[in-house]
């Protein structure tokens, strides 16, 4: 038991001896990371998603109804707020199109809005410019938006029309299609009166900036394992052979090479941490300290597994360097899961960097999940065992 115990000390004192090395590495990592996080902030939410939307409008030569439609439309507070219409006539507004001038154009038909009424549906011609701009992917969900209101509308007139048939009340069809066009107009104008108003931001739950700081230090404190690699690389055989000799198993070497990176790391964490703490963005609590714990020893069991399973020094290194990167995009590090494939997000649950990145954002918001520390302890423990298991592998 006793040189069980001397070979963890050894092993972690072995580890500090590179601290100088980790200490140049994490303030290169730091600035680089730091201007990362900025500018990924700025680039998701920068001071405009998108200017104002220009639309060309050709309509029938003199039917004053499709006009006060248009004009009905462009007056809604979804529409106006993002919208300019410009009305003019078809070749101006097809050069127009092909120009950039414009983000989108409408044809509207004769007759648009008695075929509203009628039943008749004559749809309106959409324009959109080459390419997938912005703007007009903007405008075409505002379309979508307007087209399955007014079919809701019209679902529920037809509807009403065929229970009155149903009951021989044939008569008071018109005055129910006029009843039912008035209250769906009042309530489908001013849409955004009866919508809640809930400010959504792609980072979750926190502020973007707030996102970025844990997602980077999630993968800062990956990529500080690569400049102490020398003491994870793994042990050569004749190594091996006199640890086995002093009854020294692959367990006790696979804890005392994560327990000797994970001390490394949680030193820096506590710096971050302290810096996170006096700019108020971290309020210090017990439970804090034992995330802060489990989050370095799920790092550094990922990361000496990494190194364990490349076999040897550069590939270590690569190795590290690519799944960490590779992990860290498909956890949403580098850009928010609602921005990915949905697969990504399904595969978070068992994410190293996503586990990692709950367990620091469960620090900076002080809201304790139990399951998020559940995690944190079995991917540690997966570490842990995965480094067992080759070092037992290897020995053979």
């Amino acid at each position: 038991m006793s040189a069980r115990l001397c070979y963890i000390g050894l092993e972690i004192k072995r580890a500090w001896k590179r601290f100088p090395f980790l200490a140049a590495g994490a303030a290169a990592l730091l600035f680089l990371m730091g201007a990362a996080a900025l500018l990924a902030g700025r680039a998701l939410y920068g001071d405009a998603v998108t200017g104002r939307i220009s639309v060309g409008v050709v309509l029938p030569e003199g039917d004053r109804t499709a006009r006060q439609a248009a004009s009905m439309l462009s007056s809604m507070e979804s529409v106006k707020s993002l919208c300019d219409f410009i009305y003019m006539d078809e070749e101006a507004c097809r050069e127009s199109l092909a120009e950039g001038e414009l983000a989108a154009a409408l044809l509207v038909p004769d007759d648009l809005v008695s075929g509203i009424m009628n039943g008749e549906n004559t749809p309106i011609t959409v324009l959109l410019p080459e390419g997938n701009v912005l703007e007009s992917r903007i405008f075409r969900e505002l379309t979508q938006a307007g087209a399955a209101t007014l079919g809701a509308g019209q679902a529920g007139i037809y509807a009403g029309e065929e229970l009155l048939a149903l009951y021989d009340m044939t008569d008071s069809i018109s005055r129910l299609e006029e009843d039912l066009n008035r209250m769906y107009l009042r309530y489908s104008l001013p849409r955004l009166e009866y919508f809640r108003r809930v400010q959504v931001s792609a980072a979750g739950d926190v502020d973007t900036l707030t996102f970025y700081g844990i997602s980077m230090s999630v993968f800062f404190l990956f990529l500080c394992a690569v400049p102490v690699s020398g003491f994870l690389a793994p042990w050569k055989p004749s190594m091996r052979r006199k640890l086995a000799l002093e009854g020294i198993g692959s367990c006790t070497c696979a804890g005392a090479r994560i327990l000797g990176l994970a001390s490394l790391l949680a030193f820096l964490a506590l710096i971050l941490g302290a810096l996170a703490g006096a700019a108020g963005y971290v309020e210090w609590q017990e439970a804090g300290a034992a995330a802060l714990v489990l989050v370095c020893l799920g790092c550094s069991g990922t990361a000496v597994f990494l190194y364990q399973a490349a076999g040897g020094f550069f590939g270590g290194v690569m190795l590290l360097f690519l799944a960490s990167s590779a992990m860290h995009f498909m956890a949403g590090g580098f850009l928010p899961l609602v921005f990915l494939p949905k697969i990504f997000a399904g595969m978070s649950a068992v994410n190293p960097s996503f586990i990692l990145m709950e367990g620091v954002k469960m620090i900076v918001t002080a809201h304790w999940d139990p399951g998020v520390f559940a995690r944190l302890g079995l991917l540690a423990a997966a570490g842990f065992t995965g480094t067992a298991i080759l070092e037992e592998v290897r020995r053979r």
